[in-house]
């Protein structure tokens, strides 16, 4: 055993520099995390179980590094003759060297999950559901033994050195397709796809028990061919491949292995990309592996559609099924959507989550929504279904250029699928509450076309989802101007072959409506004209909603406090629903937002670690629960945060004041 350990601390310190530079890549990437991200908005599931697919290949390609010249190393510096010397087998050196390398690749994982926990913690709060130590325990199981059977794998391979890489992108290859082709259990052997979260933190995380077989037994007879690859001293394998090498052909093959290694890669690595960018516009796909029970993927076609939703949610989806094609025809009906463009189906994917604002996500000709929930009628889901086929149409009619145009279309884009979903889909009450809210909205202050076309400045100074509402009463304004054939004429001007491409603001619809023969300033003063009915027809209501646009800030106890000033004719009963939403900056993205409500007539009050700087803007609103669609916010504060202030000194002011005012009585 003395020996053994020997061996143990040979190949620690012949990994010391590896496992120093884990090290450094690591407190860099802590560095990093906390100078560019906000700690407290890392929860343990999206940081680590959503993002696993990251984990994955970082362990990955770490394994490479580490484990392709793990045993040939000692041949190449001449101290295999010395190991050989030693009282020790080759089968002894072996498993040193795969333990302290596995040792060395979870150490590094290890501190990953350590540093996710603390954030988790930081992140916490009161209705964040409870942590799930069994996810914890699965997710870092599960990486382990990745980790094992990367190490195991490459160290097979190892021993065709140059060619391992060669050899791994092929097998990499073969698994691809073999999944592609939907080969029956081809999924059991890609290790890539071991760490299969639920759809929801709540639900149970049933261990992989096949795959994981599947996989040992690979690792397995890859860790005994090592072994014993290894264990064999000399021989003629090596002058068998020395002579090869040096004839004309050796050389052919050597010198084309050369050049296929990088291309190879490189290919795959353009692939990966291209995936991760369908993940972050769409989602990520569903797995293809099926698992038990009301969590079992299924999937239903229909005329136009590929849906794919879980068990559980298979007898609601029936009646959803029966009218899907109906509503797509409704909505390609009323936009004119050419018939040569209805070829593809369209995948409707119901089984993956979304963001909790989000009912549905539409990209290219992949929709995704919530599945329709226990209670809910076919008709929300149809209208989900309404909407989001619109933004596809939208899509396809314009050859994808209000993508490239986004900033300058986000408003169109959402205002022409509202106005479809609360015309065909919708009872005919139910676009008041986007009435209401954009009525209010504009009489705190005029919302105008301008503003609208430049989304990323209309988002920062107003309100990302005001472009809904907004978007709405446009479309409604162009339709009340040219007709139910105007979004048809408009998208298809934008679509126009000849026409040029990714154009910015105010140009991009300039151009539209050129194109279509349409008048811009008519569509233009109507949808002024439409707001200033709106206002005037809840006037009333709306004059009960005062805009709040002054606050103090406070830091204290790790918290900012905001306290805004209320008129002198405030009525706290009355005025009760109010939130704040708080960013560090001017241009501060929506995900960096806090949001706080006033309950009990507390003030705000926002994490301080999220808000370091002398100054914040707040922004406050009102929730108007059923009157308006979503919650109205005012006018953006720019606020000075005053350092918590001494408890003591009020207390000194006022016996200051007690004792002169006893003085003068005397």
């Amino acid at each position: 055993m003395t020996r053994f350990r020997a061996l143990l601390w040979k190949e620690w310190i012949a990994l010391r520099p590896f496992t120093a530079l884990l090290g450094v890549l690591f407190c860099i990437g802590l560095v990093a995390t906390f100078a560019t991200e906000f700690v407290d908005q890392k929860p343990f599931w999206f940081n680590c179980v959503v993002e696993h697919g990251t984990i994955t290949w970082v362990t990955f390609v770490l394994c490479v590094v580490v484990s392709l010249g793990l045993l040939v190393r000692e041949k190449d510096e001449g101290t295999l003759t010395y190991l050989d010397a030693l009282p020790v087998s080759r089968s002894q050196v072996f498993l040193a060297k795969w333990i302290m390398a596995l040792v060395s690749i979870n150490a590094l994982n290890l501190l990953w999950f350590g540093e996710a926990l603390i954030y988790e913690f930081i992140s916490r709060t009161s209705d964040a559901p409870e942590l799930s130590w069994r996810s914890v325990g699965m997710v870092m199981f599960l990486t382990f033994f990745q980790s094992a059977f990367f190490i195991t794998i490459l160290v097979a391979l190892s021993f065709l050195r140059r060619w391992a890489l060669l050899v791994l992108a092929m097998l990499y290859w073969l698994l691809t397709g073999l999944e592609n082709f939907q080969v029956p259990y081809a999924e059991l052997l890609d290790p890539f796809m071991l760490i299969e979260p639920p759809a929801d933190p709540e639900d149970v995380w049933v261990l992989p028990k096949t795959q994981l077989i599947v996989l040992s037994v690979v690792g397995a007879g890859a860790w005994m061919f090592a072994c014993g690859v290894f264990s064999i001293r000399g021989g003629g394998t090596s002058k068998i491949l020395k002579q090869f090498l040096e004839s004309w052909f050796g050389k052919l093959v050597w010198g084309s292995a050369l050049i296929l290694i990088p291309v190879v890669w490189l290919i795959i690595m353009a692939f990966s990309f291209d995936e991760e960018d369908y993940a972050e516009a769409y989602g990520s796909r569903p797995s293809p592996r099926q698992v038990s029970g009301k969590d079992e993927l299924l999937t239903a076609e229909t005329e136009r559609f590929q849906f794919v939703y879980r068990r559980k949610s298979e007898k609601r989806m029936k009646a959803v099924l029966e009218k899907a094609d109906e509503t797509y025809d409704e909505v390609a009906e009323f936009l004119r959507f050419p018939e040569s463009m209805q070829g593809e189906k369209i995948t409707v994917d119901l089984s993956s989550p979304l963001a909790s604002h989000n009912a549905g996500q539409a990209f290219w000709k992949k929709i995704r929504m919530l599945p329709p929930q226990k209670g809910q009628s076919t008709k929300e889901t149809i209208a989900i279904l309404g909407h989001e086929v619109t933004h596809v149409l939208i899509d396809q009619m314009t050859d994808g250029r209000l993508e490239e145009s986004f900033d300058a279309a986000r408003w169109f884009h959402e205002g022409l699928a509202s106005y479809v979903e609360f015309r065909f889909f919708r009872p005919p009450k139910a676009s008041h509450g986007y009435e209401r809210w954009v009525a209010l909205a504009s009489t705190w202050g005029e919302v105008h076309f301008r503003e609208m076309v430049e989304n990323a400045t209309f988002s920062a100074e107003r309100d990302p989802f005001l472009a809904y509402p907004a978007g709405y009463v446009w479309v409604e304004a162009l339709v009340d101007v040219y007709g139910d054939e105007a979004p048809m004429k408009i998208l298809m001007a934008i679509g126009r072959p000849d026409g040029p491409r990714k154009l910015s603001g105010m140009a991009l619809w300039r151009d539209a409506c050129l194109a279509a023969d349409f008048d811009l300033e008519r569509v233009r003063t109507r949808f002024r004209a439409r707001l200033k009915e709106l206002r005037e027809e809840y006037e009333e209501k709306c004059e009960s909603y005062v805009e709040l646009v002054d606050a103090e800030a406070e830091r204290k106890g790790g918290r900012v406090i905001i306290r805004p000033e209320f008129p002198d004719d405030w009525d706290e009963e009355r005025n009760s629903e109010l939130i704040c939403r708080v960013r560090p900056r001017a241009m501060s993205a929506p995900m960096e937002w806090r949001y706080s409500r006033m309950k009990d007539g507390q003030p705000f009050s926002v994490p301080a670690i999220s808000f370091l700087g002398a100054e914040l803007e707040a922004q406050i609103g009102w929730d108007t629960k059923d009157w308006a669609k979503q919650p109205v916010f005012g006018e953006w504060m720019t606020l000075k945060v005053e350092e918590e202030k001494d408890e003591e000194e009020p207390e000194a002011e006022e016996v200051q004041e007690d004792t002169e005012s006893e003085a003068k009585k005397k």
